[in-house]
């Protein structure tokens, strides 16, 4: 532990104003640090606190609030240097200098390392043992300097440092949409999103990131949604088909495709609801008495609610007392959220069925489309863009992380409002 002292020479001034410093003591090793505090001999009581010592009254009216930073300032050091300890059993002086000058870096999970530098090293190794190519390799490394250039330019031209435990899903969105905003191709955006993956993911194995949000940054992969190419591919049923499906005769269907298409119109009714959190549904999310939806994302692991309209409401209360805990029924009652990897294999399978039973759905309509689950996220979101709902609406609804990511998937029903926005413009100027 430590304590302070006033730094004073052989011979004292009384009237002269000396520094008060912090000290630590470590194998005969002594470490010092000034508080930038100042104060006369006679203000300074060296014996209060146990021997750790503090500022007499007489120092001023503000002798309380400098007595407090400098036991918040003591406290952080020791709790520093006791969680250290904790964790690696011993210390030594250097470790316990970095605590004094607020270098914390050696507490977190990565041991302070950056992203860029860990990555680099990964890729530098993976390169001398031959597990890559030379092209590989400079093609990599090429990426995470970019990647820290994106991070330079979000933080106004700051140089910034990420840590590998800081790394998430939405800072790896902003980087790809970072790159589409630059005029880059499909194909290089997803060479990015693998080399930042396959570094994350090794972080993870290393225990330098959260294996969470590892596996939601592997997860990007599965949206295809934030690029040009897949702007002019976005399937949805227009109002016409999709009054056809609601409407459909039952009674021609088979009992497992009358539940699928239930979920299917929930996922509509329900704000474009995401398969994966139709999957994991529970009763508990579900508030009645509000007419809501508060449960956390499996995709963005954000916690979302959702209004729920009255036809929604109606699906729930039909499904009510068939299952105990999941309110589709799709998992086991026993089944673990936590187990992330067996739940992306159970989300993968139940993706497969329920698309097989959609398809067979769609020819009973007379649809000529084939019918996929997202189509209800899609085709809610077109619908809410065609009756004006603003953007930034549209992106909390559907649990994005932020509407740059809604304005990319759907900038062509965008373009096609602004210009209705203009026809419908009316301007009071004479034209001469």
């Amino acid at each position: 532990m430590g304590r302070f002292y006033l730094r004073t020479p052989a011979k004292v001034d009384e009237d002269k104003l000396y520094p008060v410093y912090l000290y630590y003591s470590y194998n005969r090793i002594q470490l010092r640090q000034s508080t930038s505090i100042m104060t006369k001999v006679k203000d300074w009581n060296k014996d209060a606190n146990h021997g750790i010592g503090e500022l007499r009254a007489s120092y001023g009216s503000d002798f309380r609030k400098k007595n407090q930073n400098l036991q918040k300032m003591l406290r952080k050091i020791d709790g520093s240097i006791f969680d250290y300890v904790e964790q690696n059993g011993s210390i030594n002086a250097d470790v316990i200098k970095g605590f004094m000058y607020g270098d914390d870096k050696l507490l977190r999970v990565d041991k302070g390392q950056t992203f860029e530098g860990y990555a680099l090293n990964l890729l530098g190794k993976h390169y001398k043992h031959r597990k890559i190519r030379v092209s590989t390799y400079k093609n990599s490394v090429c990426i995470i300097k970019k990647f820290s250039t994106f991070l330079n330019e979000s933080s106004q031209g700051k140089a910034k440092q990420v840590f590998v435990s800081d790394i998430t899903e939405e800072l790896v969105r902003d980087f790809l949409a970072w790159g589409l905003d630059r005029g880059r191709k499909t194909d290089t955006i997803e060479k990015y999103l693998e080399i930042i993956s396959k570094v994350c993911r090794q972080a993870s194995d290393d225990g330098l990131l959260a294996k969470k949000s590892a596996l939601a940054i592997a997860d990007i992969t599965l949206e295809k949604s934030i690029d040009d190419d897949t702007r002019r591919s976005i399937k949805y049923l227009a109002s016409g088909d999709m009054s056809r499906f609601i409407h459909i005769n039952r009674n021609q269907l088979k009992d497992k495709q009358v539940d699928v298409l239930d979920m299917f119109l929930f996922a509509f009714y329900a704000c474009g609801l995401r398969i994966s959190d139709v999957i994991t549904l529970r009763w508990c999310d579900v508030d009645f008495d509000r007419k809501e939806l508060n449960k956390i994302q499996v995709k963005t692991r954000g916690r979302n609610i959702i209004p729920l309209s009255d036809e929604a409401m109606v699906i729930l209360e039909k499904w009510k007392g068939r299952h105990n805990v999941f309110v589709f029924g799709l998992l086991s009652d026993n089944f673990d959220l936590r187990d992330e990897d067996r739940l992306r294999t159970r989300r993968n399978s139940i993706t497969s069925t329920i698309n097989k039973q959609l398809d067979t759905i769609s020819k009973e309509a007379q649809l000529d489309k084939k019918v996929t689950f997202h189509m209800a996220r899609h085709t809610w979101t077109v619908n809410a863009l065609e009756h004006g709902t603003p953007i930034s609406m549209i992106s909390s609804l559907l649990g994005h992380s932020g509407t740059a990511i809604t304005e990319k998937v759907y900038a062509e029903f965008r373009q096609e409002a602004k210009a209705e926005v203009v026809r419908n413009l009316k301007l009071d100027f004479d034209i001469e």
